[in-house]
């Protein structure tokens, strides 16, 4: 037996050796994994955000100040102009990060600029704040509700794509239609 060990003990040091040098390799990689989810969690939260910010021009117009109106003109179309600048460029890595969840965020960004556009659209023909109650904006004069179910759809798509092992549970065929369409 001891003379067993002595002829398996220089292979038992490469053996430990390369399972050492394994585990260090899985853990670099499962490190590597997890900052990419990290990097791609933020390319998709800011490109949901800047469609957020789109929308909200819709209060920022209808709240513009009357007293400086040449000044709030330049300002908001200046976010404005910054905005569709941020939204062509998530548009883009979007797409490069998923093609599956970039053609979602297009969707998106299709229907943000057509609801939440209208609604600038008409706030910019409309006046602007001029006293506090002027402030509040109800929901029938800019009505985002339009805007729900394609921000449902992009999360659900971001969250299919950054864990996959819940594809089968959300059904990727939701992820890729509108509503009232086959989904094929």
């Amino acid at each position: 037996m001891a003379e067993a060990f002595k002829t398996f003990a220089p292979y038992a040091t490469v053996l430990a050796a390369l399972v050492t040098g394994l585990v260090v390799i899985l853990q670099w990689r499962a490190g590597r994994r997890a900052q990419q989810q990290d990097r791609k969690q933020e390319i998709f939260a800011a490109a949901y955000e800047a469609c957020i910010e789109y929308a909200e021009m819709a209060y920022a117009v209808r709240r513009r100040r009357t007293d400086a109106a040449a000044e709030e003109r330049i300002r908001l179309s200046e976010q404005l102009r910054e905005i569709q600048i941020k939204l062509a460029r998530y548009e883009a890595w979007v797409r490069f990060e998923s093609p599956d969840v970039g053609n979602v965020y297009a969707d998106l960004v299709r229907l943000t600029r057509q609801v939440a556009g209208r609604s600038i659209k008409d706030a910019w023909l409309g006046t602007g704040a001029e006293t506090d109650p002027s402030m509040v904006i109800p929901s029938s004069v800019v009505d985002l509700n339009g805007l729900a179910a394609p921000r449902e759809r992009y999360m659900a798509a971001v969250e299919v794509h950054l864990r996959p092992h819940r594809r089968f549970r959300l059904g990727r065929a939701s992820l890729t239609s509108a509503p009232g369409s086959t989904g094929a």
